[in-house]
């Protein structure tokens, strides 16, 4: 999963409530999708790419600045606001030998937000899984402790040959 598409949806729920929006985009590529070039082509978005943030500055506890660098060409940039979406890194170092992460660290899990190993259930942002919007992990938190619970009853019961919701 890559984490540009969550900062382009970032920019575009900004939109509904900014003038201008600066995005400063670090990678090659970073707007080759279908929001990325709706974004680009938003007269409300000033794109920098190629280019990163080196100083963010303040006075009297308020952003007033940003300053941003690309082949050291240094640029300073008024703002009234930062809003810094550089992507996930999971917590899973608890769980990293236990079962199956993808390349960027994420459990991998199935429907039922079950992990490779039977019996761990995974939700929210350790999960490979798009859900770092709140309700969407509230409603994958509620699925895997439901499976969970259908794990460990059909554990007790000794049901371990049949899947859970069999006849």
């Amino acid at each position: 999963m890559s984490d540009r598409p969550r900062a382009l949806r970032g920019v575009a729920e900004l939109l509904h409530s900014a003038a201008r929006v600066v995005l400063i985009a670090p990678f090659p590529g970073a707007l080759n999708g279908t929001l990325g070039q709706c974004l680009r082509a938003d007269s409300r978005v000033e794109l920098l790419e190629g280019y990163t943030v080196t100083e963010v500055e303040s006075s009297a506890g308020e952003v007033r600045a940003i300053q941003v660098a690309r082949n050291h060409h240094v640029q300073r940039l008024p703002v009234q606001a930062v809003f810094v979406d550089l992507g996930l890194v999971p917590n899973t170092q608890i769980v990293r030998q236990l079962v199956q992460l993808d390349d960027h660290g994420f459990i991998v899990i199935d429907d039922q937000n079950q992990a490779s190993l039977p019996g761990l259930f995974a939700a929210g942002d350790v999960t490979n899984a798009i859900c770092e919007q709140i309700l969407i992990a509230i409603g994958a938190g509620a699925r895997a402790a439901q499976s969970a619970y259908d794990y460990i009853l059909v554990q007790r019961l000794g049901l371990e040959s049949r899947s859970v919701g069999t006849p």
